[in-house]
């Protein structure tokens, strides 16, 4: 159901009401996703504590993690750095020799592995809040390629036509969500590979084996993932959204969940990772986005 068909109420917080929120949901969207990591960084300077429970896919996995080990702003400045010393979005000595590679193929696990690593992954492990990663199954009878194309399609028709968070398409053409606790990795290189897997978007990343499948970006599902849990406690879950609907206000309530989108569209494209790409203009309306709720609540 389109949101703009739903039942949605405008919502206002307060600093102090963030606190009964269990869940916070990280949406993916790629570089609109520092929106996110900024929001947070400010909430966290001003006292506020991650919650029990973070879920997330895609970079918003990513953010959920940086949070975690407070590198959020490392991670940004990491992103600038590997930007800055990529020209093209295609690897065109690859494409000489007709291979097809993507700049992000080295840069996503380039990005992780500035903020999963051997100095970073104990304080991963031991911290109280535990992250959930959502990550896509495919359609058994799609294979890779055939769910490759009907999440690409159902994301289509959702952004063009239907306008939902929620899509139930990606669903009905047999495409799964999976959810995996990060403490369950034991080595940094696991934990790597699940943030990389809930990221993997192809042709742009190849397609990496979890757990004896192949895992795919867990927005070609629901880019805003939740879980069957959280599903059953939705007062105390806020969603962090990255895509703008102009239509809804900046903090809504809809069934029974309470959500938080950009107060504007995010000042960056979502897979672009050359040089002048601008992540810190997404930073920068997170930061002045978290200030201007606040300041109102």
């Amino acid at each position: 159901m389109s949101t703009a068909a739903s039942s949605v109420s405008p919502l206002s917080l307060r600093f102090e009401d963030l606190h009964p929120f269990r869940t916070l949901v990280f949406a993916g969207g790629g570089n609109r996703c520092f929106w996110q990591a900024s929001a947070l960084h400010w909430l966290q300077t001003q006292g506020f504590k991650l919650p029990a429970e973070l879920i997330g896919t895609s970079a918003g996995a990513g953010v959920a993690a940086t949070l975690m080990t407070g590198h959020a702003k490392r991670a940004l400045e990491a992103c600038e750095r590997l930007y800055a010393g990529n020209a093209s979005l295609v690897n065109w000595a690859a494409l000489q020799q007709f291979k097809l590679r993507f700049g992000h193929a080295h840069i996503f696990p380039a990005w992780i592995a500035s903020y999963i690593n051997a100095e970073t992954f104990g304080t991963l492990r031991s911290a109280p809040t535990q992250l959930r990663v959502a990550i896509t199954q495919p359609a058994r009878w799609l294979g890779v390629a055939g769910s490759v194309m009907a999440g690409t399609l159902a994301y289509l028709v959702d952004k063009h036509v239907a306008n939902s968070i929620h899509p139930r398409l990606p669903r009905w053409l047999g495409l799964r969500q999976a959810f995996f606790d990060l403490h369950d990795c034991t080595t940094v290189e696991s934990a790597q590979t699940l943030l990389y897997a809930a990221g993997t978007a192809p042709p742009f990343m190849p397609v990496r084996q979890w757990q004896g499948l192949a895992g795919l970006d867990g927005g070609y599902t629901d880019n805003a993932p939740i879980h069957p849990q959280t599903a059953q406690e939705k007062s105390q879950t806020l969603v962090l959204l990255t895509r703008h609907y102009p239509h809804l206000p900046t903090l809504f309530r809809w069934r029974e969940r309470s959500y938080w989108q950009p107060s504007q569209r995010v000042p960056v494209s979502t897979f672009a990772c050359t040089q002048g790409t601008d992540v810190r203009a997404a930073w920068n309306l997170g930061e002045r986005d978290a200030q201007q709720v606040f300041a109102r609540g």
